[in-house]
């Protein structure tokens, strides 16, 4: 019996010297060394205000700051389209807005949506014409058309 109650005192014993370190963590150094420009937080938080105020209705929107210009080719952008240094904007339809649309119909709902999603970045962004260039997907991630310069142009298949 003591021999029981010897080996249950000293396996506590040990169990509870582990208890201490368990709530202590350590953030890896890798997690926190690469500082991040302050564009890509002001644009991640303008995405995150614009998918909480339009909660029912918004679409899969992603900003992003193109620095070198690979973006636009990423996308298979026409290739007389600059994205370098802008921002550039990926609009993809989950809600079935783009679908079924006439043409003329369908420019003018992309005009809508991307000045909603303008009015989120206008901190970051000081014209809308020069400093943004857009792409709007289909539900089936079929590109339907692009903002440029100031210009909604369909896509050309």
């Amino acid at each position: 019996m003591r021999d029981k109650k010897l080996l249950a005192g000293f396996l506590l014993g040990v169990g509870l010297c582990f208890v201490p370190a368990l709530g202590y963590g350590e953030i890896k150094g890798w997690m926190i060394e690469k500082k991040a420009p302050i564009i890509h937080f002001l644009l991640l938080d303008a995405t995150i205000r614009y998918l909480m105020r339009n909660p029912t209705n918004f679409l899969y929107v992603d900003l992003y700051y193109d620095e070198y210009g690979v973006y636009g080719t990423a996308d298979r952008l026409p290739e007389s389209l600059d994205t370098k240094d802008k921002i550039y904007v990926q609009v993809a339809d989950t809600r079935g807005v783009f679908s079924c649309e006439p043409k003329k119909a369908l420019l003018s709902e992309f005009k809508r949506q991307l000045e909603l999603i303008y009015s989120f970045i206008e901190d970051v962004a000081t014209d809308m014409d020069t400093d943004i260039v857009a792409i709007f997907f289909s539900r089936e991630a079929r590109p339907l058309g692009y903002f440029y310069q100031g210009k909604y142009h369909l896509w050309e298949e």
